[in-house]
């Protein structure tokens, strides 16, 4: 992936409850974005509780890694925000983004 002068890149990072995996993929479809580097089995604390994969602290996340142009992440930004809105409690779903200055 080439970085172009007038379509800025950014890193994106989604992390999110495993098993909302195939929600996060549809909600990626819609902004059209097909490339990721996922991450799975990830042990985790916070507020809601911990995720260790275990009996006592069931449940895992996963993160996807995404580098994407400013257009396919506000594209994609809406569906999350959309997507969480619509649904009670929130699902744990989270979107990070950087800006991506260069790339080797």
């Amino acid at each position: 992936m080439e970085l172009q002068k007038n379509n800025k890149m950014l890193a994106a990072m989604v992390l999110f409850d495993a098993e909302l995996r195939e929600e996060v993929i549809m909600l990626m479809n819609l902004a059209e974005i097909k490339n990721y580097t996922q991450f799975v089995g990830l042990h985790g604390s916070a507020e809601y509780g911990k995720k260790e994969g275990s009996v006592a602290w069931p449940g895992t996340n996963e993160i996807l890694f995404i580098l994407i142009s400013e257009i396919q992440f506000n594209q994609f930004k809406n569906q999350i925000v959309k997507y969480k809105q619509e649904r009670q409690p929130a699902p744990g779903i989270f979107l990070f983004c950087w800006p991506l200055a260069d790339m080797v």
